[in-house]
């Protein structure tokens, strides 16, 4: 239960005559704070302490500023000074596992300045990073044990916030017309025409959404009333704004409704405001490419908002930017997911109900395809591949919205001559296209697999099919577009900033060269990754400092040669010398 500001502030007013201690319960604990810079480190860590005993029972508030046995409120209440909440937001966040995101509000007494960390009843078990595990049981944090452990994670797999009975909620604070709506969209998005004839409690009841006659958060979040929202779910919420420059906008409005309305109102501004180009495909007519479509633009909204971390008092902001578009949703990155995997990790839901209600009525995937159809879209429009940022707090979604015309152009005709080409395909043309060449290396970090051999394989089957032509052999071989497309497809400027090789990936390419060939000229570095003779004379004395290389011969006969520390069982006598 989250103790509302007006609840907290009717008990610390039972502070004159009785500790701290007497009002603290299951989901409410007071913390003292020093002042001290010589004390902060310990006491960041005495509040991630704090924060996991509470997430691992059912949430809770933690009052910062308050002495523990003082028995008078002057006495007790002591504030924080000029403590800053993001310190602390941070550090929990750096020192719990799985990380905790908490919510922080500040409460101004009399007294002084307090700060109330909010904190979510945790979707799994966590820790400290020192790996302390406590827990919740009445006024005390316990030691959690191996049974309460096993007890734990067997509730917490069944655990969804969205599905949460909202308490003193009923029928009649949903939206008879939503859902009506929510009923027709079942029946015909969705596929599900029995279904969506059910009588409304019925259907409602089928879908989870009311649970034994008691309405849950899915349901207020989905077909809630306007004043149902504002009580129960005030941060459901999107802020849709279009800037003019950087830092000027011209357009917002803040979308309060509930969620199926929410999506047909931001369609219409959306729609309002995006822009269409027209490309000349090569003769066969006009190839339409829009900044983006809706489809790309709904997907990423749903994103944020069934991913969405709900304990926050935080909003879904929907950023129309010159050039791009960027959706931000609260709540990081969640059950392992990050930027570098999105594409690969197996779908991960923090708000499994609103997902599945969604999907019913056709909205989103469960098999959590929406992720790889956003980037499918986006590179067949000649789209930059869509760029994901996170913090403790927020995950953003980034759209680019200038097109590779000639990209787009290709990938039209080749579909046009039945001409298959499939998602990591399409990524690896256009990382070849970006960087003007790949090896597995790099095509392995594009295609954020592990296994530099799947990287491999998809590399050669395009130079089997034409698209890559291949530099060197071996693990060393490098790729880039085959003559007759890097004719046609050159770097565009809009989308190429921040994609040169990786440095590490060149140092590793260079050492596998070395391995398998024996032999690497300065000529051949430059020619392959476009440095100058001097970046190569640096790379290479780097690499020679770690014993990973060695120059053989002077003059026109120089050349760098695996070093000990790579081949160690090698000699120059009976090294294999390649062509």
């Amino acid at each position: 239960m989250k103790l509302t500001t007006d609840q907290l502030r009717s008990l610390l007013g039972r502070l004159d005559g009785a500790p701290a201690d007497a009002i603290e319960s299951d989901v409410l604990e007071c913390k003292p704070w020093d002042p001290a810079p010589g004390r902060l480190k310990e006491q960041l860590a005495v509040a991630a302490e704090s924060v996991v005993c509470l997430a691992n029972a059912n949430g809770g508030t933690i009052i910062l500023g308050i002495s523990d046995r003082a028995r008078s409120r002057a006495a007790a209440i002591h504030g924080v000074g000029a403590l800053d909440p993001e310190t602390i937001r941070r550090a929990v966040f750096d020192r719990t596992e799985p990380h905790l995101t908490v919510d922080i509000e500040e409460l101004i007494e009399p007294e002084g300045r307090l700060l109330l960390v909010r904190v979510p009843r945790g979707v799994v078990p966590h820790t400290t990073s020192d790996g302390l595990a406590k827990v919740r049981i009445g006024k005390e944090c316990r030691p959690l044990t191996g049974a309460m452990l096993t007890q734990l994670v067997v509730e917490r797999r069944a655990f969804d916030p969205t599905a949460q009975v909202v308490a003193d909620a009923k029928l009649r604070d949903l939206d008879p017309e939503q859902v009506a709506n929510l009923q027709r969209r079942v029946a015909t998005d969705g596929g599900k025409a029995e279904l969506g004839r059910l009588p409304p409690a019925e259907f409602l009841g089928n879908l989870g959404l009311v649970q034994d006659g008691a309405v849950t958060l899915a349901a207020v979040l989905m077909v809630g009333r306007r004043a149902a929202l504002a009580r129960w779910a005030p941060q459901h919420e999107v802020v849709f704004i279009r800037y003019t420059t950087a830092t000027k906008y011209d357009a917002r409005e803040d979308l309060k409704g509930p969620l199926l309305a929410v999506l047909d109102a931001l369609q219409q501004r959306f729609e309002a405001h995006v822009r269409l180009a027209l490309l000349d495909d090569g003769g066969f007519g006009e190839l339409t490419v829009p900044d983006l479509t809706w489809w790309t633009a709904r997907e990423a909204v749903l994103n944020g908002l069934v991913h969405r971390d709900y304990f926050l008092n935080q909003s879904v902001y929907v950023e129309l930017r010159p050039g791009r578009v960027d959706v931000s949703s609260p709540g990081g990155f969640f059950g392992g997911v990050g930027p570098e995997n999105i594409l690969r990790h197996p779908p991960v839901r923090r708000n499994p109900l609103l997902a599945d209600v969604l999907q019913a009525g056709g909205y989103v995937n469960r098999a959590g395809m929406g992720v790889d159809r956003i980037y499918e879209e986006l590179l067949r429009l000649g789209k930059p591949m869509p760029a994901y940022e996170s913090d403790i707090g927020f995950v953003r979604l980034v759209l680019k919205t200038r097109s590779h015309a000639a990209f787009a152009r290709f990938v039209a005709e080749e579909a046009r001559r039945g001409r298959s080409l499939d998602l990591d395909d399409l990524i690896v043309l256009r990382g070849a296209a970006d960087r003007a060449h790949l090896d597995r290396w790099s095509a392995a970090k594009v295609l954020q697999t592990p296994d530099e051999a799947d990287a491999a394989r998809r590399l050669a089957s395009l130079r089997e099919r034409g698209y890559l032509a291949a530099n060197g052999r071996g693990k060393g071989t490098s790729y880039r577009l085959a003559r007759d497309l890097s004719d046609s497809l050159p770097g565009h400027p809009g989308t190429d900033e921040g994609l040169d090789l990786d440095p590490e990936a060149v140092r590793i390419r260079i050492q596998a060269i070395l391995a398998e060939r024996g032999r690497l000229t300065n000529a051949e570095v430059r020619r392959m990754f476009g440095y100058s003779r001097a970046e190569v004379v640096h790379l290479m004395r780097s690499l020679r400092q770690q014993g990973l290389a060695i120059v053989e011969g002077r003059g026109r006969a120089a050349h760098y040669a695996p070093g000990p520390k790579l081949s160690p069982t090698r000699t120059s006598g009976n090294r294999r010398r390649g062509s």
